[in-house]
């Protein structure tokens, strides 16, 4: 009885929120008035941003450019191992004192070293331990300064933005690589309060959409939000975009970072009063409905970044990262035995192939020769960019049979050439170590000029 006149009530209440949607609001804001606001918002996110990351990014610089620090390096095979981690200690620690940055470091190119606060927390081997192939990636990159997202091994695997900087002698010779950690819980306490005093949701991406920074940090490296790159923010103006009902959305492109600003939010409208009133007593109905019923309660999700957190790939139609979150969990296990090998591919020298013929297109043939390879024998990702990984259920050897082939396919038709690593699956690790692990056999074929197969043993 008692569901029956609460289902009335609910369906009385349903008609006056229509009736109340349906009629003229007289009080809309003027559109041109809420892009000029949702910018200036944005601007105010923007400035803060900057002026979290100025900090960083200005002591990492200052610390490549530092002469002392560059002659140590220099001098480093003439001290012994005591002698160069009291110096690298005493002049981090310096850092950190003053300044307040934990994750101060250092990594020495001749010895590859990797220097803290504390000392030498290890050394680094980007072809030997697949959490350190971030800094072959940043020396092939042959950029002197990068931002780098990622668990930080010697803080408690806590989520962390790296500032890296090449650090070079008088001649441009490498000596190493040093920066600046900041803790990403300090900028995601930052952005919640904007988020919730403004009522929008704010990331920061990088160039392939992939999320970088964002409140959630389920979201971090796993999220995409592919159509804020269709935006094609450049230089110093936003790119609104009016999605109706949905709210809007902001990009703009940050140069120093090389990462876009993101700020989405609802459509903002004034409601007459009885419109307020309507939908909270409907809320009071909706929840007796739901103690009577006896059905739990889900917690609330940003809609507008789900939506953008696609399983697939837009130009390919690939399973994308967040397939693999989806399929596998957040801790990305293997969850069964049908695959035998990982795949990691690429395309050689795409920057420049981007350039000058059609890249889109380039990487739709790719696709359909990858295809034509793996058959139904396996599963084919659309990583990053021109990056695809391939889950394989042949072994090892005989899949870098068939991949071989796909590179002289792909030489005679479309006239490129693709570097292949290959693992045998270890399914005691996380996919993302096995993925690794097929990086740095990638790069043995880099290493060698490209257009060829590598299986790491």
């Amino acid at each position: 009885m008692y569901k029956k006149i609460l289902s009335v009530f609910a369906a009385v209440l349903a008609l006056i929120l229509i009736l109340t949607q349906i009629a003229p609001h007289s009080n809309l804001h003027n559109e041109d008035h809420n892009e000029s606001k949702n910018i200036l918002i944005s601007s105010s996110i923007y400035n803060s941003i900057n002026a979290t990351l100025a900090g960083p990014i200005i002591i990492a610089s200052g610390m490549s450019a530092d002469t002392f620090l560059q002659k140590t390096l220099k001098d480093e095979e003439n001290l012994s191992q005591k002698e160069i981690e009291a110096i690298m200690s005493e002049y981090l620690s310096a850092i950190k004192e003053k300044f307040g940055y934990t994750a101060a470091f250092v990594v020495s190119e001749k010895s590859h070293r990797y220097f803290t606060p504390k000392g030498i927390s290890r050394i680094i081997a980007p072809k030997e331990d697949p959490y350190d192939i971030w800094y072959q990636f940043f020396l092939d990159s042959n950029k002197d300064f990068d931002l780098d997202t990622d668990r930080d091994q010697v803080n408690d695997y806590k989520w962390t933005i790296f500032i890296n900087m090449r650090i070079k002698d008088k001649d441009g010779s490498l000596l190493g690589v040093c920066g600046i950690g900041l803790f990403i819980d300090d900028l995601q306490a930052e952005l919640s309060r904007s988020e919730k005093e403004y009522g929008v949701k704010i990331n920061l991406v990088d160039p392939d959409g992939l999320v970088q920074v964002d409140t959630d940090s389920t979201n971090i490296e796993n999220a995409y939000i592919y159509e804020a790159i269709s935006d094609n923010a450049v230089g110093k103006s936003y790119v609104y975009t009016d999605k109706g009902k949905s709210g809007f959305r902001l990009t703009r492109y940050m140069d120093k970072l090389e990462w876009f600003l993101v700020v989405q939010g609802f459509a903002s409208q004034k409601r007459p009063l009885i419109y307020d009133l309507t939908v909270i007593l409907l809320a009071l109905i909706m929840i007796c409905q739901l103690f009577i019923t006896l059905f739990s309660r889900k917690a609330t999700v940003h809609t507008y970044l789900k939506k953008s957190a696609t399983t697939e790939d837009l130009l390919t139609g690939l399973p994308n990262r967040n397939y693999l979150k989806e399929s596998y969990g957040e801790l990305g296990i293997f969850n069964t035995l049908r695959y035998k090998s990982l795949v990691m591919f690429d395309i050689d020298r795409f920057k420049t192939i981007n350039e000058n013929r059609d890249g889109d297109k380039i990487i739709l043939g790719v696709v359909e020769h990858a295809k034509d390879t793996v058959g139904e024998k396996g599963l084919i990702f659309r990583w990053s960019g021109d990056e695809f990984v391939v889950f394989s259920e042949n072994e090892a050897e005989e899949t870098a049979t068939k991949f071989k082939e796909l590179c002289e396919k792909l030489k005679d038709s479309l006239d490129i050439t693709i570097s292949v690593g290959i693992v045998k699956i270890d399914f005691t690790k996380s996919i993302k170590t096995n993925y690794h692990r097929a990086v740095q056999a990638c790069y043995l074929v880099k290493e060698e000029g490209g257009n060829g197969v590598e299986v790491k043993k």
